[in-house]
């Protein structure tokens, strides 16, 4: 087994809004009662990025509320809306809900 530290573990995060873990990032991670060690610091963006790699409907999703709510977007990120907005397996609205955040950057 690895010693990798993997943000699959704090997916759940993704299911309060944005704002309220970006202010108090320790208690949220807290409260998800991950009994494994942590990383020193948690990189919010990296959980984005894991949740919009996952092929799941259900974090794909709610990274895209994420980054409606303002999580900063960042030329990774668009990529990954973009390969979003082209998924055959993403319900259509998250399909145009992708290319709509995608395009925000570029405008």
């Amino acid at each position: 087994m690895s010693n990798v530290f993997s943000s699959v573990w704090l997916l759940p995060l993704l299911e309060k809004p944005y704002e309220a873990v970006a202010l108090n990032l320790p208690d949220a991670i807290r409260a998800l009662r991950i009994e494994r060690a942590l990383p020193t610091e948690i990189a919010l963006r990296q959980l984005l990025v894991t949740a919009l790699e996952s092929h799941s409907e259900y974090w794909v999703g709610l990274a895209l509320q994420w980054l409606e709510q303002g999580f900063p977007q960042d030329p990774k990120l668009t990529e990954l809306l973009m390969h979003c907005s082209e998924s055959r397996t993403l319900p259509q609205s998250d399909c145009h809900k992708a290319r709509r955040l995608a395009s925000r950057t570029k405008n």
